[in-house]
């Protein structure tokens, strides 16, 4: 792990957000769905993952206006109105005078490779963000109240996860990077799972629906990391995918 003092903050935050951007290229522009919308959102961005894994990660939770809480795109939990407007209310106080970028407090370290959570939560008059970098592992470099706001939204994560159903759509992004080396079990290509167009860069993503998402989910695992597989050609493409969320 890597800990800095005295370098400006503000670079080492523009550093991870641009190598995060870079770290997937949109093949296709997914379709977002009117039907639901996000009131609060926790996520992480940037950190020390294998090389394109820090674009495939989903968000850690997100909450619906209409009670469907979603965690880390595996699993679902309906929660009844009162407890979504209290808990709107409770991160709406907790991230009211945040800056966009939470300062840490002076003296404190700073982890570069350490990813940054995103607090998210929508009143009604839009989605207020606030980045924190290396929240997780420095928490006593910040205020209370981002403590606070993180600590509710990893609590119902967790009751998600721990409680809620498993989530499914036939709705998926599948991710691909070509490789010219494989460090680890190469397979054949799964019959059924589209091919990557050729004509696109080195690495990408793109969302399926419908007969093609199922044929993703059921022959691809899912488990964190890259899958390697060898085409007809004899390309090496690693591919990862998730669950899209309703509302992209």
């Amino acid at each position: 792990m890597i800990v800095l003092k005295g370098m400006r903050w503000s670079g080492i935050v523009a550093l991870v957000l641009l190598l995060t951007a870079c770290g997937g290229t949109a093949i296709h522009k997914s379709q977002a769905s009117p039907v639901r919308r996000p009131v609060t959102q926790w996520s992480h961005v940037g950190g020390l993952m294998a090389p394109g894994l820090v674009a495939v990660r989903p968000p850690l939770l997100v909450l619906y206006a209409d009670g469907l809480a979603i965690a880390d795109t595996t699993h679902e939990l309906r929660l009844p109105p009162a407890e979504v407007e209290a808990l709107v209310k409770a991160l709406d106080r907790d991230l009211t005078g945040q800056p966009a970028t939470a300062t840490p407090k002076p003296g404190s370290r700073r982890v570069l490779d350490a990813p940054i959570t995103i607090l998210g939560v929508d009143s009604g008059t839009g989605m207020r963000e606030v980045y924190v970098p290396h929240l997780e592992n420095t928490p006593d470099s910040y205020a209370p109240a981002l403590i606070d706001a993180r600590d509710r939204l990893s609590r119902l994560a967790d009751r998600v996860t721990g409680t809620g159903r498993k989530y499914t759509t036939d709705r998926v992004r599948l991710y691909a990077e070509h490789l010219t080396t494989a460090q680890a079990e190469v397979k054949p290509w799964p019959q059924g799972v589209p091919l990557p167009p050729e004509t696109q860069p080195r690495s990408g993503r793109k969302n399926y629906k419908g007969n093609k998402a199922r044929t993703i989910a059921r022959l691809i695992p899912r488990d964190g990391r890259w899958n390697i597989y060898r085409t007809s050609s004899g390309e090496l493409i690693a591919l990862a995918w998730h669950y899209l969320l309703p509302h992209e």
